[in-house]
């Protein structure tokens, strides 16, 4: 069976259909004899073969559209040509013509050229309903005797012996309704194709779909939503949207049309619903509904969090991390561990090198989102005309050089995890307000965007920087500190906590000595007393560094006072008289020389305040200034 089938009702036009088939090569048309009732049963056959398209033409194409075979129908039309040749030979007899047939026969324009011949002429228009033999005796009982007519009437003509002429279809008429059959099949395929696109991307979308007709009835029912609500589509396609009574909303659809994320629970399983209508203008066209697996939501946001924890977004610490001896330390690890347990915005203030970041990812790994991303962010390493859209994220196109298919934003990518802002003192004032509003709001828009997204994020921002005073240089916003602060955690420098240097030297120096594949066992003695009466003014960070380049410098099993100086381009003189006495290991370090090593470290500890430093010392500020100027300090 070919994709469309002409039935000619009479043997010339299945010969000419034949012929025009072969001399087009229409090689997906094919022909078929058969006449009213023979042709209506010829229409079906070719519908159960998966034919597309059947063409026909008079009483036979009317039968087969009563029938309403449930594919196109193309009817061949009889054109005013058709009508002339079919007259040209009756009406040179000069007897009374009778045309009869259906209302198809012939159309108004032709009717108006049929006035015009001499010769008596009459239209018989016939229905379904009418008797084609009586029509004919009455014509012929009116004066008729001469007959023009489709094939029925042919027949019956040629039975009473009646005159008859058959109405044929030209050879051009028969081409059109090819030709227009081949364009019905042809956008057919293209809507078929569309369609099995559509249903592919429905049955194999994450989320059960359902669709209903502007009465409500289920006219779509995917494979996803077969699966979460356990009814077969067969059972569902073309009853009401009540009949799915596992919807304890089924009837709100059907009154409100909008519903939004509503849940309910089919055997055991948690799902989401969301029903939105579909109309235009004032016309309702039902609504489509949307059913989620809420576990599968979250098993996907779990991926996503894995994928982030792969491009680095992770919490490498935790407070078994920090290394300390001190009682300092010990009671900031303390409040720290409190603070993880809420959500509440935490400032870690302290000066650069302390370990801030260390106590961000500590707080996060010990609080409930653990398993969350920790996107960690130097505000100072951003380009300020860039740190908008590495915060916020934009969209493609939002402005020059921007990234294909744009770019999430630091917010997006923590979403119910932890973003780290170190050095938010450098955040620029404009970018202050949009951070501020983030923070209120819960939500983030991409710069060029007008969606807005909501985000959940736990912030942790840090600081080497007074940011009250520089709240009253108007170089800080009051309001966003006063939202950054509701948790403050201060650390102190590490000359405020010398117990924790020897401690913190001999870490390092370990961890070190695993990178460097080097056998050191310790520091000398007077390596030891340098280290932790030296002042640091990067703090751990700096202490670290001094370790990292005594490893590769030292080649024996002990590091020495040298090797903290050996190679660098200024060296104190205290430092190179204690690496003398140190190589040497035969001289000692003078009391005047540990006296001004002491002052000098008191002076550093308190900014070199007169009244600080001989508080410390217990001394006057008089002799603290005398000692300053016999020690050469």
């Amino acid at each position: 069976m070919k994709e469309i089938l002409l039935i000619a009702p009479y043997q010339q036009m299945y010969e000419s259909a034949l012929r025009i088939i072969k001399d087009e090569k229409y090689g997906n048309i094919g022909v078929v004899k058969g006449n009213r009732q023979e042709g209506l049963v010829q229409a079906l056959n070719a519908v159960e073969q998966n034919a597309h398209v059947v063409i026909s033409r008079g009483c036979t194409y009317q039968l087969i559209k009563q029938a309403n075979i449930g594919i196109p129908l193309v009817e061949i039309r009889l054109s005013s040509s058709d009508l002339i040749d079919s007259l040209s030979a009756a009406i040179e007899k000069d007897r009374p013509i009778a045309i009869v047939g259906h209302s198809n026969l012939v159309n108004k324009r032709d009717e108006t050229m049929l006035k015009k011949i001499k010769t008596e002429l009459t239209i018989v228009n016939i229905t379904e309903n009418d008797d084609v033999k009586e029509v004919v005796s009455s014509c012929a009982a009116q004066g008729f005797s001469m007959f023009i007519g489709d094939t029925i009437v042919k027949e019956i003509c040629d039975m009473a012996g009646y005159e008859c002429y058959l109405h044929q279809s030209s050879d051009a008429s028969i081409k059109v309704a090819l030709d227009e059959a081949l364009q019905i099949y042809a956008a057919l395929q293209q809507e078929q194709e569309l369609s099995r696109r559509l249903r592919t991307v429905i049955d194999f979308v994450n989320d059960g779909i359902i669709a209903t007709d502007k009465d409500n009835k289920v006219i779509l029912f995917n494979a996803i939503a077969q699966h979460l609500l356990g009814i077969k589509q067969k059972e569902i396609l073309g009853e009401p949207i009540e009949a799915l009574s596992m919807l304890p909303f089924a009837c709100e659809v059907k009154k409100n049309g909008k519903i939004i994320d509503q849940t309910f629970t089919v055997s055991n399983r948690l799902l989401s619903c969301s029903s939105i209508p579909v109309s235009m203008e004032a016309f309702s066209f039902g609504s489509i509904i949307i059913i989620r697996d809420i576990q599968k939501i979250q098993d996907w946001e779990q991926k996503l969090r894995i994928a982030s924890l792969e491009k680095g977004f992770v919490a490498k610490h935790n407070f078994s991390s920090i290394v300390h001896k001190s009682a300092e330390i010990a009671h900031c690890i303390s409040i720290a561990k409190k603070f993880s347990q809420y959500t509440a915005s935490v400032l870690i203030e302290g000066e650069s090198g302390v370990g801030k970041e260390l106590f961000a990812q500590s707080i996060h790994n010990d609080g409930i989102r653990r398993k969350e991303p920790f996107v960690a962010v130097n505000c100072a390493a951003i380009p300020k005309t860039l740190i908008e859209s590495e915060l916020f994220g934009y969209v493609e196109g939002a402005f020059t050089g921007s990234r294909k298919g744009g770019k999430a934003g630091y917010f997006e990518l923590a979403h119910r995890g932890t973003l780290f802002l170190d050095e938010i003192s450098e955040l620029p004032l404009d970018v202050q307000a949009q951070l501020l509003r983030v923070i209120q709001e819960k939500e983030v828009m991409r710069i060029g965007d007008s969606k807005i997204m909501p985000i959940d994020v736990r912030l942790i921002c840090a600081t080497n920087k007074n940011l009250v005073e520089m709240e009253h240089k108007s170089l800080f916003r009051k309001d966003l500190l006063f939202r950054i602060n509701t948790l403050a955690l201060y650390i102190p420098p590490l000359s405020g906590r010398r117990e924790d240097i020897e401690l913190l030297a001999n870490y390092f120096l370990r961890d070190l000595c695993k990178t460097y594949n080097k056998n050191i066992q310790g520091f000398s003695a007077h390596a030891s007393a340098w280290l932790c009466n030296y002042h640091y003014e990067g703090n751990i960070r700096e202490l670290r560094n001094i370790i990292e380049r005594a490893v590769i410098v030292c080649d024996g099993e002990v590091i020495c006072l040298g090797h903290f100086q050996d190679g660098r381009r200024e060296a104190s003189p205290l430092a190179k008289v204690k690496a003398a006495h140190d190589t040497a290991a035969t001289e000692t370090i003078t009391l005047g020389d540990i006296e001004k090593n002491h002052i000098s470290r008191i002076l550093a500890d308190n900014n070199r305040s007169m009244t600080k430093a001989s508080a410390a010392l217990g001394i006057s500020r008089t002799t603290l200034w005398r000692k300053i100027q016999d020690l050469g300090i």
